[in-house]
């Protein structure tokens, strides 16, 4: 028996046979004769055409089963079959170096994805792996081949090297019972597809294609992040009763969906959901959300030529809001910066986007595409309960910008004569400069929400995409908790609403210390609703309060962590420990 040690990338516990997925090895180099050439050419041109068609039915697939934003992924790497970088090469190879299309593909995508590797941009690193899938889809298609994966005929767990989004789109979902990859993190497109999908999995486990053989026994924990291989009987049976019990959870929190989240002694808070697309919302609504704490607009941006039109946002955000009625939908401006650039803005490249011109300041900088979203919002307000959130906020100046944006939208609405409806204008404090100065910020809004995956990561100093100090970033640091202490406790917060919308909203082990310390709203993921509303309701106010206060005097996140493990309050699914058998 073997106990390795990964990333827990999307939940729930898998056991069964091992099945090993290998990529092809690469071909030998070509021996093309001359006039072959145009043959070649042309086989590349058609197994293009047809990965598109084929592209774009699995975006379709991946819409209907997981959502509009994990579809998108595919919508992308079909964008890439136009690019020159590298279909270009592709051909140059086949006419220059005399390949076949089938080496031609696979070069030309191992080239262009190593330059994209050898980028400064975290997020042009990543697409890394999406030239490498596309590559890897032409090229199945000019050997006409069914992708393995598709193949497997009997329940088994996946292991691999690594799995691209083709990978995990053509599983089949009967048959996968989860997945263990040597590489990748949590944010890698097959960890997003394994979450959206419900597929168990475990990434970034170094040596585990080594130490399973085919058809062993294998568990997976995608919680804990644990994977034991060739497990004993009474092992194999802790996990399984293990298993049992969370499929149980499951159905008592379903129980919860419309109970209020309040206390043992009465104080209520609000649980929202953070939705992407449409779909997402209403997902929200069947799992009883009171709201959406935020909406993110992104979607309708990225992936495309030129910026989506008035009409076509306000489209999308009537929709949302008249989904929710008479639930509020918290709208997020255009929140983008270098890390996940706009070609049709003509962004330019920066060496540290998290620290450039993103949120609040890119759309100031670009009033016109604000003013449309802007003018959008307020027409669907009519609709529906709309509130502008507005991202990235340093300090009181920058509001009063947006502000006067905004008087222009509603101003150019009333001379057109086009109805418009009230809206709530709040701000994200997710720059440790908000936090400090939300005393007088709050006399600008009507509302904040803490975005706590951002704050956290500016407060401690660590890049969140960074896996090598990914394990500092704990938003349970007592400076990130005083950080949100000084926007629920400050002086100038009167009856105003603050929620919290960053992971941590959606942590139960959490939701004791922010309904402590004053949260008005918790906003979440769908799925971890009721994870939230039941650790909400197991404890009065004050015992909440007298939590966080003891919290804040910490001196550390793992004093944290340990003060409320003290007090019961560890997640029911918990990282299961090295020892192969849970507790």
């Amino acid at each position: 028996m073997k106990v390795l040690r990964g990333t827990g990338a999307s939940a729930g516990i898998a056991i069964g046979p091992a099945v090993l997925f290998r990529r092809r090895m690469p071909l030998v180099a070509g021996g093309l004769s001359a006039d072959a050439i145009a043959r070649e050419t042309a086989r590349l041109a058609a197994a293009v055409a047809r990965a598109r068609r084929e592209l774009a039915g699995a975006a379709k697939g991946l819409e209907a089963a997981a959502g509009r934003d994990e579809a998108g992924v595919f919508e992308a790497q079909a964008l890439m079959l136009d690019d020159p970088e590298l279909i270009g090469r592709a051909e140059r190879l086949i006419q220059v170096a005399l390949c076949p299309a089938e080496r031609a593909i696979e070069d030309a995508g191992a080239e262009v994805a190593a330059q994209l590797e050898s980028l400064p941009d975290e997020y042009l690193r990543a697409r890394a792996a999406d030239v490498r899938d596309v590559a890897a889809r032409v090229r199945a298609v000019l050997e006409g081949g069914v992708h393995p994966l598709a193949e497997i005929a009997t329940p088994s767990v996946i292991v691999a090297d690594e799995l691209f989004p083709s990978d995990t789109a053509a599983l089949d979902r009967r048959n996968t019972l989860g997945f263990v990859t040597e590489v990748g993190g949590p944010t890698a497109h097959a960890a997003i597809l394994a979450r959206a999908l419900g597929i168990p999995a475990v990434v970034g486990a170094p040596g585990v294609t080594s130490a399973v053989s085919p058809g062993e026994t294998v568990i997976v924990d995608g919680t804990g992040g644990t994977v034991v291989v060739a497990p004993g009987a009474a092992v194999v049976a802790a996990w399984e009763e293990k298993r049992q019990a969370a499929a149980t959870r499951r159905k008592d929190l379903a129980a919860l969906r419309d109970l209020p989240a309040e206390t043992v002694d009465g104080h209520r808070i609000e649980l929202a959901a953070n939705v992407g697309s449409l779909d997402d919302v209403a997902e929200a609504v069947d799992r009883g959300a009171e709201g959406v704490g935020l909406f993110r607009t992104e979607f309708l941006f990225l992936r495309r030529e030129a910026a989506p039109d008035e009409d076509e946002q306000f489209e999308v955000y009537r929709r949302a809001a008249t989904a929710m009625q008479p639930r509020p939908v918290i709208v997020r401006t255009l929140d983008v910066g270098g890390d996940e650039p706009l070609p049709w803005l003509g962004m330019a490249h920066e060496d540290n986007p998290f620290l450039g011109l993103r949120g609040l300041r890119l759309c100031l900088r670009y009033p016109d595409v604000f003013l449309t979203q802007l003018r959008a919002l307020l027409r669907a307000a009519v609709h529906g309960h709309i509130w502008i959130m507005l991202p990235m906020v340093a300090d009181a100046e920058e509001v009063r910008a947006a502000h006067r944006i905004l008087d222009e939208a509603r101003s150019q609405l009333s001379r057109r004569g086009v109805p418009q409806g009230p809206v709530r204008v709040g701000i994200m404090i997710e720059i440790p400069s908000a936090a400090l100065l939300a005393d007088t910020l709050l006399g600008e809004v009507e509302f904040a929400s803490i975005g706590t995956n951002d704050l956290t990561q500016y407060a401690l100093a660590v890049d969140r995409t960074n896996a090598r100090v990914a394990s500092i970033a704990d938003p349970l640091h007592p400076a990130v908790l005083r950080l949100i202490a000084s926007v629920t406790r400050a002086p100038g917060r009167g009856e105003r609403w603050v929620g919290v919308c960053g992971e941590l909203a959606g942590d139960p082990v959490a939701a004791p210390l922010l309904v402590g310390l004053g949260v008005s709203e918790l906003s979440m993921t769908p799925p971890v609703l009721a994870e939230v509303k039941a650790a909400v309701r197991s404890l009065s106010f004050g015992e909440a309060t007298a939590l966080a206060d003891r919290a804040l005097a910490c001196r550390g996140a793992a004093e944290v962590r340990a003060l409320l493990a003290a007090r019961g309050f560890a997640s029911p699914t918990g990282a299961a420990p090295l020892d192969p058998a849970p507790p």
